[in-house]
């Protein structure tokens, strides 16, 4: 499921995939692709040729996903792939928004999966790319549908044994990386609250989401969790979302858009530090 505007990591965390156009109304009131595409040529201002396209996927969407099928959400601002299985028989109209300010209505209920992370995706797809391009395709390729089965049959690995990057915070890009989310995330829709010095695991509020955020210089910089942070993840899980800011530069951290990890103490492998205190007993 592809989108202009990717809200893959929205759609994990309420358990759907979802499509846009939602001015054509319910997709089950549309008796043919032709009453479609011309509904959408009634609410979309685009050419003759990109109003097929889009009516081919919203068609497809409503006709060709079926109930148990194994869908891959791509989410290309983080690099991760959302893998679930369909749950819902048919297509549903749902005007509430996802996340913040996600307004796509057709819907399918999906159980996921499994995350796929930046390195597992290079190994599944060496080229970077499967499926189609169109925003719903279909997965042909027998080698790609192996790797996806075979993957799913691996459990996942929590903890390694060390980390590869060194652990030094860039404390530099703390409270920077803390404004720039705020930002981020109001464009995105949502109405963020700073609970930074209140202690409580995460960063920012915004309803019934949390998000831990944190800043580096470049992606040679490991990132980490406290055991406060990882607490309240394990505890949250989906609800808590990793917001991860890579920058050289300060004025570059203003602009940059973050890597999104939700349920980041499941859907990652993490290295465990144990940190010693003595405590004078007198």
């Amino acid at each position: 499921m592809k989108a202009p505007k990717d809200y893959a990591r929205e759609c994990y965390q309420a358990g759907v995939i979802a499509v846009g156009w939602s001015r054509v109304g319910d997709l089950n009131h549309i008796a043919t692709r032709g009453q479609l595409k011309r509904k959408l040529e009634r609410t979309e201002d685009e050419n003759p040729k990109t109003i097929a396209q889009w009516a081919g996927a919203l068609w497809n969407f409503r006709n060709k996903v079926s109930q148990a099928d194994i869908v891959i959400c791509p989410d290309r601002d983080s690099r991760r792939y959302y893998i679930g299985q369909v749950l819902s028989r048919r297509v549903f109209h749902d005007t509430s928004s996802l996340g913040g300010g996600c307004s796509f209505a057709h819907r399918r209920k999906v159980r996921w999966l499994r995350v796929v992370n930046p390195e597992e995706a290079t190994v599944l797809w060496p080229s970077g790319r499967f499926g189609g391009i169109q925003t719903v395709s279909e997965i042909k390729r027998g080698e790609d549908i192996i790797k996806i089965k075979t993957l799913l049959r691996r459990t996942r690995k929590t903890f390694t044994a060390r980390p590869r990057l060194p652990i030094r915070p860039d404390m530099e890009w703390g409270r920077a990386a803390e404004e720039r989310a705020m930002k981020w995330l109001r464009e995105r829709g949502y109405k963020p609250q700073d609970v930074t010095r209140l202690n409580k695991g995460w960063d920012i509020t915004c309803g019934d989401d949390r998000f831990e955020v944190k800043g580096r210089k470049s992606h040679s910089v490991a990132v980490r969790l406290s055991q406060n942070e990882w607490n309240a993840a394990r505890h949250l899980k989906a609800k808590y979302t990793l917001l991860i800011f890579t920058a050289p530069t300060l004025e570059k951290l203003r602009r940059s858009v973050p890597d999104q990890i939700p349920d980041p103490t499941r859907t990652e492998v993490w290295s465990r530090r144990v940190t010693y205190e003595y405590i004078l007993a007198q």
